[in-house]
């Protein structure tokens, strides 16, 4: 941030309740973003004081590079590192990733960065394992060190870990929740420090004191935010620690960032968990293709000795693994759609180096032995979009693995929603392709267990992100050519129903879900809306959907019209995305801005 003193004009200090307008070009960055009136005051603008965003105010006319520049700066770099990692033909590696021997060089050049029952899920093992003993503070808030190394008092950290436990699932936690806990509860702080680094621990504190419901507590986040900032920024050269536990403090620092609306560090972490996880070869995992190294008879990642990750030590260890790689194929893949930009993995597909981990298995089926000692896979990814056998393991698929699909599809139906042109594309060679991957989509849905609202509330939350994702594919794919004959057949309009839908009878009891879920119900609101304004006086009445198929035959009668009791049925399920939304914006700023246009939007029609 710049330090200067005065705001343009000669005018100085905060102006946080001045009007007058900054010249052009000297608005700051933030207010730059979000399409803001500026007052340019320095060091901090009034518009970003009144919306309580201190911290994101900064300018690009200083004496050196902005916070904003600088992190743009170390983005490319770690994405030439991922280019380097996708194509290790063509580019000599800048970096080698050793965590027993390293001294840091990733993060230097890239940042400053028998099978068992699937009865029990890893979310089940969140909710039914003991927390750790609750603590009430009994004097003033002690204040933490900025170190990351040093432990909080030991009161405040059974709080932070009892916030964040029943939300690990939807804050993509795949570590061993039963080992992770052993760890916490060690007595003898070095022993905890030695199995988990202080920037997956810092993490953990994060999210607790933004989950937490004490103020005292939440009054921790801005230190805790440092201090996890701080830890990865030197994590590799602690090389006593595991790096599957850095991927997954990055995943946890991607999904906050993004959960607060602040793309560009989330996107700088998403990058460094998915340069790890290349930089290590899990998607090379139990590889039947990889030149030899997943040799037959290596019971658990004996394959990737050879990429410096020792072998794993059992079948939980090597779930971990499994599940941190497909962990992060999911945020690359879903967050791609939302940031605008290419998936990270589409360059390993490009190089002739596909994903051949299999998909993942629930925790519990590692818990119970895991893929058989000689299994192995190849083409994971490239088999389920081309229609290639993947049966899967154990009988059923897992959640995550369901994920990871729809994902898959998700950025696979915007990408080739985006090739079209009604200039210069073959239309008769699209509309193929256009059919093949929406009859994937469909049967996908098909093939979905329905979402289970009995049991386990964060598996029915689980459920609904997959379930809405697979919805979002379907719509992503008319977006960009629903105007043209043979690919308006209103689909788009039945998944956004069919999401809205959802809604109606899942009882959320969290707080707080995958941040993801505001992409994808922006998308529904978009096409609710849509509907709502279309003008075709033709179409029948439409009587309050009560299921997926009444919502389907009215689609497919004929165009809609959006009058009369059909307009207040679409805008009583938008208003039930839109609720879903406000619900969550004191632990996602992202949902709350979202739900806010929509607000607008709707006020104005």
């Amino acid at each position: 941030m710049s330090q200067t003193a005065q705001a343009p004009g000669g005018e100085g200090s905060h102006g946080g309740g001045s009007s007058k307008r900054a010249p052009r070009g000297a608005a700051c960055l933030n207010c730059r973003r979000r399409k803001m009136r500026c007052d340019g005051a320095r060091p901090v603008c009034g518009q970003c004081i009144r919306t309580n965003r201190e911290v994101d105010c900064e300018y690009t006319d200083g004496p050196g590079p902005s916070p904003t520049q600088v992190l743009e700066e170390q983005i490319a770099r770690l994405e030439s590192r991922i280019r380097e990692l996708e194509h290790p033909e063509l580019v000599p590696p800048s970096v080698t990733l050793n965590p027993a021997t390293t001294t840091g060089a990733l993060r230097n050049q890239a940042a400053p960065g028998s099978i068992g029952s699937a009865s029990r899920s890893l979310l089940s093992r969140v909710i039914t394992h003991d927390l750790m003993p609750p603590a009430v503070p009994a004097g003033p808030v002690p204040v933490l060190s900025d170190d990351p190394a040093v432990e909080p008092p030991h009161d405040l950290v059974r709080n932070l870990v009892n916030a964040f436990l029943p939300h690990s699932a939807s804050l993509s936690f795949f570590l061993h929740v039963p080992r992770f806990m052993q760890a916490m509860q060690q007595p003898n702080i070095d022993h905890r420090r030695a199995q988990l680094s202080p920037a997956l621990l810092n993490a953990v504190y994060l999210w607790g004191a933004h989950l937490s419901t004490s103020n005292a507590i939440r009054a921790y986040e801005p230190i805790l935010q440092a201090r996890v900032t701080s830890a990865l920024s030197s994590a590799l050269r602690e090389s006593q620690y595991s790096v599957i536990n850095i991927i997954q403090a990055e995943v946890l620092m991607a999904n906050y960032f993004f959960s607060m609306s602040r793309f560009l560090e989330a996107r700088y972490h998403c990058s460094a968990a998915v340069a790890l996880a290349l930089s290590c070869r899990l998607h090379k995992m139990r590889s039947s293709t990889d030149q030899g190294r997943g040799r037959a008879g290596a019971r658990y990642g004996e394959e990737v000795r050879e990429y410096n990750l020792p072998p794993s030590r059992d079948a939980v260890e090597e779930g971990e693994r499994m599940r941190g790689f497909w962990f992060v194929y999911v945020m690359d893949k879903s967050w791609a759609v939302a940031m605008g930009s290419p998936s990270h993995f589409n360059g390993i597909a490009q190089s002739g180096s596909h994903v051949d981990t299999p998909w993942p298995l629930e925790m519990a089926q590692y818990e119970a032995g895991g893929f058989p000692p000689e299994y192995r896979n190849a083409l994971t990814v490239y088999n389920f979009m081309n229609g290639g056998p993947a049966p899967p393991v154990g009988g059923r698929e897992s959640q995550l693995t369901l994920r990871a699909k729809a994902a898959t599809l998700f950025e696979k139906a915007t990408i080739l929603a985006t090739e079209w042109s009604s200039a210069n594309t073959d239309r008769n060679e699209f509309y193929g392709r256009f059919v093949a991957l929406d009859g994937l989509i469909d049967r996908f849905i098909a093939s979905l267990p329905p979402i289970d609202r009995s049991t386990n509330p964060d598996l029915a939350l689980t459920s609904l992100v997959t379930h809405t994702l697979a919805r979002a594919a379907t719509i992503q794919l008319r977006s960009n050519f629903k105007d043209h004959d043979r690919m308006n057949d209103g689909k788009d309009f039945v998944a956004a129903q069919a999401a809205a839908l959802m809604l109606e009878n899942t009882n959320i009891a969290s707080n707080n879900v995958d941040p993801i879920l505001s992409i994808l119900w922006t998308a529904v609101c978009r096409v609710l809306i849509g509907e709502m304004l279309r003008p075709a006086p033709q179409a029948p009445s439409l009587p309050r959907p009560a299921t997926y198929a009444s919502v389907a035959a009215y689609a497919t009668a004929g165009p809609s019209s959006a009058r009369g009791p059909q307009r207040d049925a679409i805008r009583a399920m938008l208003d039930r995305v839109l609720a879903a939304m406000n619900r969550f914006r004191e632990t996602s700023p992202l949902m709350g801005m979202l739900h806010d246009g929509f607000v607008t939007v709707q006020g104005a029609m």
